[in-house]
């Protein structure tokens, strides 16, 4: 191999080392985008949890006080 194509297969890594770059920085961006949203699904599963249970005891509790 000559020394120009050496310097224009390193050129050409360089160019795709850059978007290499950018595509990883994107899915850095999307994957802590989708781990804050999946966050807040979660604490939303926790609060209707705990209002299902909420009521579910309540219910229980006036039941049982009737009877």
């Amino acid at each position: 191999m000559t020394v120009k194509e050496n310097l224009n297969r390193i050129v050409f890594l360089e160019d795709d080392v850059k978007d290499l770059n950018g595509r990883v920085t994107t899915l850095e961006a999307n994957m802590t985008d989708l781990l804050a949203r999946l966050d807040i699904i979660i604490r939303m599963g926790r609060a209707t949890l705990a209002i299902v249970a909420a009521a579910l005891g309540l219910d229980v509790g006036i039941e049982g006080g009737m009877f």
